[in-house]
This record gives C-alpha cells, sequence and structure tokens, in this order.
C-alpha cells in the first residue's frame, strides 16, 4: 500500500464530531478525546447515559484499560462540527445523515470510513448539495465492539484511519484532517490514492467477514481448515478480479491483504459475525451483495460471494 503522511502540524484545532459512538465511533473518539481533542460522541439511550454519567470503558489490545471522560450528545446538542468522522453501519446511513444535519455547516468535512467501495459515494448522495465535496473517502482498520453502555473493546487490528480525496493527490484540507487524527492510538494517513486502499480493504473484508459470519468460527479455524481458507481465498480472488476490471491498480494488494490476515490474532472474527449470532442486521448487501452487483455489470462471475451473500441474507432480519 503506496501512501502519502503528513509529517507536519500536529495540533490542529478542529471541533470532531463522531457519527456516532458505536463500536468504531466510540473507540476513535475516546482515543482522541483522551488526546485533548475538541470531540464529541453522538450518541443515545443507554449509552449515553453511561457516557455522560461513568464517561468511556476503553479497553485495547494495544494501551490496556482505562476511562476516558467524554462530550457525549445529541447532534443538536453537539452543534456546528469543522470535521464529522462518519461510522456508521452501512444500513443506517441514510437515517444517521438526517440526524446529524445540526452538526454539518457550509465547511464542515465529513470523513468517511464505513465498510465499502461506495459507501462515500452513497453519503455524497444524501448529503446537502452544497455539501457533496465536502465528502472525504476513506475507511478504517481496527477489529472493536462494544460490551456494554459506555464500554468499547478493540480486540485487534492497527488501529488504522486511511483517506483521500476522491480525485487522488493531496490537499491543504486533508493534511489538517490528518494532523487532527495523528494521535496515540490512531495511526493515521492521508492517501493520495485512497481507491487502491478502498479495493484493498473491500478484499479483506468480504473474506474475513463473510467467511466468519458464515461458518460462526473464528480466524484460526478457517486457517485450519483447509476448504474454508480456499473459501476465503476465493472470495478475495473475485473481489481483486472486479477491482482490476473497475480499473484499478491493485498490484501487490492482494498480497498486502494476506500478510494482514497472518498479522490478525487467532481469535479474531468480524463485526459481521458478532452480528449474525446476536441476530442482528448485516451489512451484507454492501459488502458480499455490492460485489456480485458489480460483477454482473462487467459479466464477472463471483460464485463464492454470491454463496456468502445468500446464506447471510437469509439470516439477516432487516429492518
Amino acid at each position: 500500500m503506496t501512501v502519502k503522511r503528513n509529517i507536519e502540524g500536529k495540533d490542529q484545532l478542529l471541533k470532531i464530531g463522531i457519527m456516532a459512538a458505536g463500536g468504531v465511533g466510540a473507540y476513535y473518539g475516546g482515543v482522541l478525546a483522551e488526546a485533548g481533542r475538541d470531540v464529541w460522541l453522538v450518541a443515545r439511550g443507554p449509552n449515553l447515559e453511561a457516557l455522560k454519567s461513568n464517561g468511556l470503558k476503553i479497553t485495547s489490545v494495544g494501551s490496556g484499560e482505562r476511562t476516558v471522560q467524554v462530550n457525549a450528545g445529541s447532534a443538536s446538542e453537539v452543534g456546528v462540527c469543522d470535521l464529522i468522522l462518519f461510522c456508521v453501519k452501512r444500513y443506517a446511513t441514510e437515517q444517521a445523515v438526517k440526524d446529524m444535519t445540526p452538526m454539518i455547516g457550509p465547511d464542515t468535512l465529513i470523513l468517511n470510513v464505513q465498510n465499502g467501495v461506495d459507501a462515500a459515494e452513497r453519503l455524497q448522495d444524501l448529503v446537502p448539495t452544497e455539501n457533496r465535496d465536502n465528502v472525504l473517502w476513506g475507511l478504517t482498520y481496527i477489529v472493536s465492539h462494544m460490551e456494554g453502555p459506555g464500554a468499547v473493546n478493540q480486540k485487534d487490528g492497527p488501529r488504522r484511519i486511511v483517506f483521500g480525496e476522491h480525485a487522488g493527490g493531496l490537499s491543504e484540507r486533508g493534511q489538517k484532517v490528518h494532523g487532527a487524527l495523528d494521535v496515540e492510538g490512531i495511526d493515521s494517513v492521508f492517501s493520495d490514492y485512497v481507491h487502491r486502499n478502498l479495493w484493498n480493504k473491500f478484499m479483506f473484508i468480504n473474506g474475513l467477514a463473510g467467511m466468519t459470519a458464515v461458518t460462526h468460527r473464528t480466524l484460526s479455524a478457517l486457517k485450519s481448515t483447509p476448504e474454508a481458507w480456499a473459501m476465503l481465498n476465493r472470495v478475495i480472488d473475485e473481489v481483486e478480479a472486479i477491482g482490476r476490471a473497475s480499473g484499478i491498480d491493485l498490484d501487490g494488494e492482494r498480497e498486502d491483504v494476506m500478510a494482514y490476515l497472518d498479522r490478525l490474532g487467532p481469535d479474531t472474527r468480524s463485526s459481521m459475525a458478532v452480528d449474525t449470532l446476536a441476530g442482528n442486521r448485516l451489512e451484507v448487501d454492501s459488502l458480499h451483495g455490492t460485489v456480485g452487483r458489480i460483477g454482473r455489470e462487467l459479466g464477472i462471475e463471483t460464485p463464492a460471494c454470491d454463496f456468502i451473500y445468500a446464506v447471510l441474507k437469509a439470516q439477516d432480519p432487516g429492518e
């Protein structure tokens, strides 16, 4: 993965809104608050009550356990932000955009780190027209789940946020965002070709999420079962094929994905696997469903992803 990183200007005085305080947002919001950033976590119900009363309990494989005092409230209470880290599940996007309207001003930047190669484009379709160009395309590598109201557990992954401009290249606003996110506990990367990074993540997440969800087993179980590991590899191959056919330069990215899978802990399972076991809604339309859709548009067969989609779609409780 070839990226350019900013090495100047650490302390950027941006008001940051976290939309919202789930497994990904709570972790990143917590470490930003810990670093002294002006950050606000959007939450509701018991989670909001716990954050306001007790702070955020962070358990992290990388930095241990502690409780961090955070600013938390509804989108109206948070108000207009300079930067919004948008990290809700894909199926919640439309409602989340409506809810965060009070947080969006004319110059607000919205950094999308949702799963899927088309997530930022979908977000652009939903935000006010005057804010479409303020959406930054991004992704994150982290294994993190809420363990109850006001408690997040970061179990694995490099805690990396990669983002960039849709058109590629570097920009002053991107450098500012990098500076704001460049704190202990976050590996902030400003990429000059974010579409390569997005497809790298798309290969990884379809393989890991799909196979840990459909088998209900951990990464180590997949690796120790030749048939399952071969299936995971076929998923990655299918995603790589449609990415290349879409015009994305993916030289070396498959090897990078496999190396990342090798570094993850043996007990790793995706958030989709956790959601499947809990009977929660699934992001399967945004992952394997999207692979199949793009494949059909390009005339490329994707049987492994189609199978996973069919199995998980049957388990998705929907709205």
